[in-house]
């Protein structure tokens, strides 16, 4: 080895470069937090066990109480036919009374042909009158004349619910001699376990949000696709929705409200989230730190019309995306939390599988693996809004 010899004074470059240790901050910076939300609720909410790929639930109603008149309104003060919306004439029997909410006059039914309805007109003290398309009807009761028989028996049938489970994975690898290196932060693999578990939870609360229910018989290779929210809704689906409004946005939430439990949540894109702050400046209500619901951060509250304060959780990462559509970036969903569940296959839920290197190879090799299906019950309990741009 030649030797080296240095005259005067010494500054930093003089040392070989590798005498130097390095100035490395020990924490590494993630550009995104984990913000998986949804799946921390879901993990929080009561599950049960799947134990097929097919998760099956029944659910029910009452009889419905309301209709609305059909095209041809009640026209005239002695009109005695009537039509109601396609469908709803099977919700009523003979002898049922009507209300009719836009002119307060009941009505008694006393024939039913499909949603055609021959009527008693002015039961009690108000006048015949007439009334609009659209009108609700709301009934009342019914009136069975003594010695009377049953009548015609009625009953609402039970409507099947399914899912199928996901297999969800997450691998990452090493070589040996990686695995064993010494580096700065944490080592490999340590370092990419933690990343991978966030990522996990990233890819599931995805699907949990927009997955698309479906099935792929392939034996030995089927594979199934986990619902999410947005593939259950149907009654309270808000498309387009464009600049909120307080009353438009008012209207919606009481819908939504007239079906399930009070126990209900917003999650809201960036842009949504702050179009309602603007536009419920006197009923929004921001949340202190130790504000959550099942364990995630709340952002504010509604005070809502029923008496109860909807918590609000803003979806950051989906101000990433674009508002237009059924895009995420210009979502609120409002979810009735008593009406959802994970449904994780058994002895398969959220693990660590360390060792999933071939025999013989130089490698390590770990996956995370989970595989499960989400339930949610009467979907007119929830509802979501699309396109909202501020």
């Amino acid at each position: 080895m030649a030797l080296s010899i240095a005259s005067g004074v010494q500054d930093t470059e003089t040392n070989l470069a590798d005498e130097h240790v390095i100035d490395m901050d020990p924490k590494i910076g993630m550009k995104q937090d984990d913000t998986a939300q949804f799946m921390t609720i879901l993990n929080k909410l009561p599950s049960r066990a799947a134990t097929q790929v097919k998760c099956n639930w029944l659910e029910d109603e009452y009889m419905p109480i309301q209709s609305t008149l059909a095209s041809g309104s009640i026209t005239a003060t002695g009109q005695t036919a009537i039509s109601v919306a396609a469908g709803e004439g099977a919700y009523f029997r003979v002898n049922d009374i009507l209300y009719v909410a836009e002119t307060g006059e009941k009505l008694l039914i006393t024939a039913i042909t499909t949603d055609a309805l021959t009527v008693t007109r002015s039961i009690g003290g108000v006048a015949a009158a007439t009334a609009s398309t659209g009108s609700q009807l709301v009934l009342i009761g019914n009136a069975s004349p003594q010695g009377a028989d049953t009548g015609t028996l009625k009953a609402t049938k039970r409507v099947l619910g399914f899912n199928y489970s996901q297999i969800f994975r997450n691998p990452a690898g090493f070589t040996g001699t990686e695995a064993e290196a010494e580096l700065y932060g944490a080592d490999d693999p340590a370092r990419e376990i933690a990343k991978k578990a966030v990522e996990h939870r990233r890819l599931l609360e995805g699907a949990l949000w927009v997955g698309g229910r479906d099935f792929t018989s392939n034996a030995p290779s089927s594979v199934g696709f986990m619902g999410g929210v947005s593939e259950f809704l149907t009654s309270n689906v808000f498309s387009t929705f464009g600049t909120l409004s307080l009353s438009g946005f008012d209207v919606k939430m009481q819908q939504i409200f007239q079906q399930g439990s009070m126990e209900k949540v917003i999650f809201a894109a960036p842009t949504a989230a702050g179009a309602l702050s603007r536009l419920l400046a006197n009923n929004w209500v921001m949340a202190r730190p130790e504000d959550n619901v099942y364990g995630a951060k709340v952002n504010a509250f509604v005070n809502g019309a029923y008496g109860v304060s909807v918590p609000v959780i803003v979806k950051r990462e989906w101000g990433a995306y674009s508002t237009a559509g059924f895009s995420l970036g210009g979502a609120v969903f409002v979810l009735d939390l008593q009406r959802l569940s994970r449904r994780p296959f058994r002895n398969r839920d959220t693990r660590l599988l360390p060792n999933r290197q071939g025999n013989g190879e130089d490698k390590v090799v770990f996956d995370y693996l989970t595989e499960t299906s989400f339930e949610l019950k009467n979907e007119s309990a929830h509802g979501v809004f699309w396109g909202v741009t501020g």
